[in-house]
C-alpha cells in the first residue's frame, strides 16, 4: 500500500507541479518529481512504463501545457 501510495502522489505532484503557470524550459519541477519516481520504480523493482507511445509529445507544445489529445489511446485502463 505505501508503494501504491508513492506512486499516486507522485503522479499528482508531476501533474500539479506547474499549475496555473508557464512551464520554462524543460519543467524542471516535474523533471525533478518525476526522477525521483523513476528512481523509487528502480528500487523497488517495479517494471517502468514503455516510453514509446508519448515521444510524440513536446514540451513546446502550448507553451508546456501540450495540445489535447485522446489520452484513452494511451490507457491500458480504459
Amino acid at each position: 500500500m505505501k508503494k501504491i501510495d508513492f506512486i499516486m502522489t507522485a503522479i499528482y505532484n508531476i501533474g500539479t507541479s506547474h499549475a496555473y503557470s508557464i512551464i520554462i524550459e524543460y519543467g524542471k519541477k516535474s523533471f525533478d518529481e518525476l526522477a525521483t519516481l523513476i528512481r523509487f520504480m528502480i528500487d523497488d523493482n517495479l517494471p517502468l512504463l514503455d516510453i514509446e507511445p508519448f515521444l510524440k509529445y513536446s514540451i513546446e507544445e502550448n507553451k508546456g501545457w501540450g495540445n489535447k489529445f485522446d489520452g484513452t489511446v494511451l490507457s491500458k485502463i480504459i
